[in-house]
Order: C-alpha cells, then sequence, then structure tokens
C-alpha cells in the first residue's frame, strides 16, 4: 500500500476531466479521468490516501472540505506557504489554530522559507516569521511539520536547530539536495519527501539518487506535489508532458526505483515507506 506524502487535489487543476500521468507497471501511460474516478483507479492500484498541505490561508476551508468529504483517503495540513506569506497581514495567523483544530490537521504546512526569488519579490522576514509561528503552533498541538524549503536550506535548518526542543518531526516535502543535507534533517527527526525529481536527467537527480541509496529507508516518505513536479517523461512524450497533470499515480514507479537503486525487494520497500508515513502523520488505518 501506498500514501502520497504530499499532493493538492483542491487545486483547479483537478476540476473537471483531465488527463494524467500514471505507471502502469511497465512504462508511462496517459489516462483521463475526474477527481473522483482518479480517487477510484488510485484505490485500484494501491495507493489508498493522500495528504493534502495548504498553501494559500484563504483556501483552506475549501480544502478542509475535499478532505472531509474522504475521510478515509484524505487527511489535511494546515499552514501558510512561504511564498503566500506576504498576501495576509501577521495578525490573521491565529486564524490557523482553529483551522487545524476544526479540520482534524494532521500536520502544520507547507511551511519553511523560500528563496527562489529574489528579495524584492518576496519578503524573507515574514517569510521567516511565518515560519517560526508555524513551528510554535505545531508544537502546542502535538503535531509534525511539512517543510518547503527552497534555495534556503541553510538558513531553514538554523531555525529548526534553534527550536528543536519544539519539533514533532515532519518531512522536508520535495526534497532535492544530496546525501550531506539529507543527514542534517534526518537528525532533527524529519524524513524526506521523494517524488518526480528522482527521475531528472541532471545533477539535482544524481544528487538525489545518491540520497535514496544512502539515507536510512526509515527515513524516506514518497509524494508527488501533484499537479507540480511531474517525472521527466520527455523521452517518451516529448512537449506533450506539459499537458499532462501529475498524480499519485506516478508512484509505484517512484517505489520501483527507490528499490533499485538501493537493491532491496521492491514489496519490502514499499512496505516500510507505508509505515514510515504511518507512522510520520500519526494516522492509524
Amino acid at each position: 500500500m501506498i500514501i502520497d506524502s504530499h499532493a493538492h487535489y483542491a487545486l483547479k487543476q483537478f476540476n473537471g476531466v483531465f488527463p494524467y500521468l500514471y505507471d502502469d507497471g511497465e512504462k508511462w501511460a496517459v489516462g483521463e479521468a475526474d477527481r473522483n474516478t482518479l480517487f477510484a483507479e488510485m484505490q485500484k492500484r494501491g495507493v489508498v490516501g493522500a495528504i493534502e498541505p495548504s498553501i494559500e490561508l484563504s483556501k483552506i476551508e475549501k480544502q478542509l472540505e475535499l478532505v472531509s468529504a474522504r475521510p478515509s483517503q484524505m487527511w489535511a495540513a494546515v499552514g501558510v506557504h512561504p511564498t503566500r506569506c506576504v498576501k495576509y497581514g501577521f495578525e490573521e495567523r491565529t486564524k490557523l489554530k482553529d483551522l487545524a483544530e476544526r479540520g482534524g490537521a494532521v500536520a502544520i504546512g507547507e511551511t519553511g522559507l523560500d528563496h527562489h526569488y529574489p528579495p524584492d519579490q518576496c519578503d524573507r522576514e515574514a517569510q521567516k516569521r511565518w515560519f517560526v509561528y508555524q513551528i510554535e503552533l505545531a508544537d502546542s498541538l502535538g503535531l509534525p511539520l511539512v517543510l518547503h524549503v527552497r534555495d534556503a536550506d541553510g538558513e531553514a535548518l538554523e531555525i529548526l536547530y534553534r527550536y528543536k526542543d519544539k519539533l514533532h518531526g515532519g518531512v522536508a516535502h520535495c526534497f532535492k539536495g544530496d546525501h550531506a543535507m539529507a543527514e542534517r534533517y534526518i537528525e532533527l527527526g524529519y524524513a524526506v519527501g521523494i517524488g518526480g525529481k528522482l527521475f531528472s536527467k541532471d545533477e539535482d537527480g544524481e544528487a538525489l539518487c545518491d540520497t535514496v541509496k544512502n539515507a536510512p529507508l526509515s527515513s524516506i516518505l514518497v509524494e508527488t506535489d501533484a499537479p507540480l513536479v511531474a517525472p521527466d517523461v520527455s523521452d517518451v512524450f516529448g512537449d506533450e508532458k506539459q499537458k499532462f497533470r501529475n498524480t499519485s499515480l506516478i508512484l509505484p514507479a517512484v517505489i520501483r526505483k527507490i528499490a533499485e537503486l538501493r537493491g532491496e525487494p521492491r514489496d519490502k520497500t514499499e512496505e516500510t515507506i507505508y509505515q514510515n508515513t504511518l507512522r510520520v502523520f500519526g494516522l492509524k488505518l
């Protein structure tokens, strides 16, 4: 069984009927579905659920509606993404606690730091304020964190180490660093989220493969960030890949790749990662 530790099925890209990418057991393929049909296909193929982290404070209510309609397939993480925190006054932060408690959140996030954009396009001080607040909120609720850290690992880790007595584990979402960087997150009790980037044919992909080979299997989760961060399938579909939605149905291929890189049985790899996900998020199925 597989749980997608990070997907965004409340986004409008999953409204209506859409083409989606999936692994058919031997190769990449494309299907067509609406949101309900996709979730039925996920169950059929052994993807039993997904964690749905929030991005926008103003859209959490909609996210919680979707999650509450699928209590055995979806679980919410509630937070404000670092690139979105500038849209909200810091005084609005108190809404998060109510939403997390009312929505039965299993984690706080996405939260962290994102330095991908120049400072004049994204207020880095505001990011830090919201990040620290969400660390403290997660501590008060005894919840793990879903970390979004892009081009800012050094500063994010500095903050996490400063607040290490308030941490309750979690996941470094969409991890793309090398093994040395992974070790720093793992030391703080975090798993690393592995998804479509594992198939990248570049230096980032090579570094991530090295991480997967060397990190403890007990510290690995799988994710998609659906509909984003699709695997590189340009050798199969060329430019047409831009038209497909990334979905949790790529995860059998991700797990197969992890097992191959580690030289371990696929079934054992899948079961361990499944148990990791239950543990990190405190899920009981």
